[in-house]
C-alpha cells in the first residue's frame, strides 16, 4: 500500500470513528433506546433530552457515568416527585419515584462532569433501570488506538503534513496546482540542479528539491525589476517550503549557477 492509500485508510478509519453513523436527536423517546433485560439504555448527547416512564409505588434507578460525581438535581415540577441518590462503588445511583399517577415533568441531573435532561412521565408500566453509553468516549479510545497502530513513519508524516489539511474535524487531501516550470540558466546542469517537482496549495509553495553536489540553494522572489527579494521559508526534509505562491521564484545556487521557477499561464499548458 502506497502512502497516499495508507493515510487516505487511516482517515477514513479516523472519520468514522469520530463521527457518529446516526445523527443526533433532540428528543428520545423510549422506544429509540436499547432494551436490555430491565435496563432502557441510551446514547448520551450533551443537548438531548431523554424520557423516562415511572410508576407510582416503584422506583427507577437512573445509573451516572462510572467516576461522576453528584451536585445536585432540579425539577420543574417538585410536589409529585421524589428524587434520591446513592453511591455504589465509583458509581452513582439517582432514584426517581412519583407520588401521583398522570403526572409529568422535566428533571436535570448534575453531576461534576455534564447535565442530564429529563423528561419524566407516571404512566402505567415503568423504565426500572436506565443506563447511558458515551458514544463520543468510545469514538475517542478508538481514535488513540487507531492513531497508536498506525503510528505514520517520518516519510509518511511528510505526506500529512504538506498534503493534508482539516477541514470540519476531517482530514481530507489538500487541491494542490502543479502548473509549473524551471529554466536554468546552465542548460547541461539542468537536470542536476531543477526541482524535481513545485506544487502550492495556494497559501505555501512545496519544491522538491534533488539530490546534487552543490550546497543548498537560496531561495528568492523575482520581482518586476528582476531585483531579487529574500522569501520567508523552511527545509522540511526534501522539500523548501514558502509561505507564498510566485509568479516568478528563483532558487540560486551561486551568483552564476541558478534556476528559475515560473507558474504555467493559462493557454500555455503543454
Amino acid at each position: 500500500m502506497n502512502i497516499k492509500n495508507k493515510i487516505l485508510t487511516m482517515t477514513l478509519a479516523l472519520n468514522f470513528c469520530i463521527f457518529p453513523a446516526s445523527a443526533q436527536q433532540a428528543v428520545y423517546n423510549v422506544s429509540d433506546g436499547k432494551q436490555i433485560a430491565a435496563e432502557l439504555q441510551y446514547d448520551y448527547y450533551a443537548n438531548s433530552l431523554y424520557c423516562i416512564n415511572v410508576k407510582v409505588g416503584h422506583v427507577t434507578d437512573i445509573i451516572l457515568h462510572e467516576g461522576e460525581n453528584f451536585i445536585g438535581a432540579i425539577s420543574g415540577d417538585t410536589t409529585q416527585w421524589m428524587i434520591d441518590k446513592a453511591k455504589v462503588g465509583n458509581t452513582t445511583h439517582i432514584y426517581l419515584k412519583p407520588l401521583t399517577d398522570n403526572a409529568r415533568t422535566d428533571i436535570v441531573i448534575n453531576t461534576d462532569r455534564r447535565s442530564y435532561h429529563f423528561v419524566v412521565t407516571s404512566a402505567g408500566y415503568y423504565n426500572p433501570i436506565v443506563k447511558f453509553n458515551f458514544p463520543e468516549e468510545v469514538a475517542t479510545k478508538r481514535k488513540a488506538a487507531i492513531q497508536k497502530h498506525n503510528k505514520p513513519t517520518k516519510e509518511e508524516q511528510e505526506f500529512i503534513n504538506i498534503f493534508t489539511e482539516n477541514k470540519n474535524g476531517e482530514v481530507v487531501l489538500k487541491d494542490m496546482n502543479y502548473k509549473y516550470e524551471t529554466k536554468a540558466n546552465n542548460k547541461k546542469l539542468a537536470r542536476e540542479i531543477c526541482p524535481k517537482k513545485i506544487f502550492d496549495d495556494g497559501v505555501r509553495t512545496y519544491i522538491e528539491m534533488p539530490k546534487n553536489r552543490y550546497d543548498l540553494p537560496v531561495l528568492y522572489n523575482v520581482m518586476d525589476d528582476e531585483k531579487l527579494t529574500l522569501v520567508n521559508y523552511r527545509i522540511k526534509g526534501k522539500y523548501y517550503i514558502a509561505d507564498r505562491v510566485f509568479n516568478h521564484a528563483r532558487l540560486q545556487y551561486t551568483s552564476k549557477l541558478y534556476v528559475d521557477i515560473y507558474p504555467v499561464k493559462a493557454g500555455d499548458e503543454k
